[in-house]
Order: structure tokens, then C-alpha cells, then sequence
């Protein structure tokens, strides 16, 4: 079953980036090697840390959105954020919540003659991300 992105959204602690129109967000695990001459000649490893980080596109305002603007203080002060991201809703109406803390490590600006200028930015978290199904 697909799931349409277009009731997806994004939150930086209460506030709701009004101005975003995708999101990504990339989950990794490091490993370990961990073979041994036991293992005739097959790799073995264990997992490792955890880490995430992606990227939020918007609509840029200039700081008008109270989301985007928090998530321009973010990187300017070089701390961290609340960050909420949703998918759209399945057809049972469950979308899928990841939350955690984040900081903004870039934010490049497109500026097209045939279009909008957009923002995107990059982000990495910072401990847990949490995945939960929200109704």
C-alpha cells in the first residue's frame, strides 16, 4: 500500500514548519568486525552506534515561519532543536512520528529564474530518534 507524503509535516519544538514540502531522513548502524578463523572465510561483525541525519526542504520566507526561522537560530547558535517529522497517513489513518534532537549543519539557498527560492537543511541528530505509530 502507498502512502501519500502530502499529509506528512514537520515540527522544531511547537512550531510547525509551514513552509516545508519534503523531508528525508537517513538512519544508519555501524558495525564491528568481528570475524574470527571459526568463521572459514565468512565476514561476522556486531552492531555498532547508531546515528541519523537528513534533510528538510522549504519554501524559503526569510525567517517569517516561526519553524524555519527556529531552525535558522538553530544553526546560527549552533544548538540543538526539537525535531518532529510525519509521514502522511496510511489508509488505517497511522502515520509514522520520528522525534528527537537535532542540529542544523547547513542550509543552502536555490535561487531558480523559473521558480520559488527554496531552502534545504541539512541536519544531524544528536542521541536517540525515536519511532513511534501515531493514530
Amino acid at each position: 500500500m502507498a502512502i501519500q507524503g502530502y499529509n506528512g509535516s514537520v515540527k522544531v519544538g511547537a512550531n510547525t514548519v509551514g513552509t516545508a514540502s519534503s523531508w528525508t531522513l537517513d538512519m544508519s548502524a555501524d558495525t564491528t568486525d568481528v570475524t574470527t578463523f571459526a568463521d572459514n572465510g565468512w565476514k561476522a561483525s556486531c552492531g555498532g552506534l547508531k546515528s541519523w541525519s537528513g534533510s528538510i526542504t522549504c519554501t524559503f520566507s526569510r525567517g517569517e515561519d516561526t519553524g524555519e526561522a527556529a531552525l535558522i537560530a538553530s544553526f546560527t547558535a549552533g544548538s540543538t532543536v526539537a525535531l518532529e517529522l510525519l509521514t502522511g497517513a496510511t489508509g488505517t489513518g497511522t502515520s509514522e512520528k520520528f522525534s528527537g534532537n537535532a542540529v542544523v549543519t547547513g542550509f543552502p539557498i536555490t535561487n531558480d529564474v523559473n521558480g520559488c527560492i527554496v531552502v534545504t537543511f541539512a541536519y544531524e541528530g544528536q542521541g536517540e530518534l525515536t519511532i513511534a505509530a501515531i493514530v
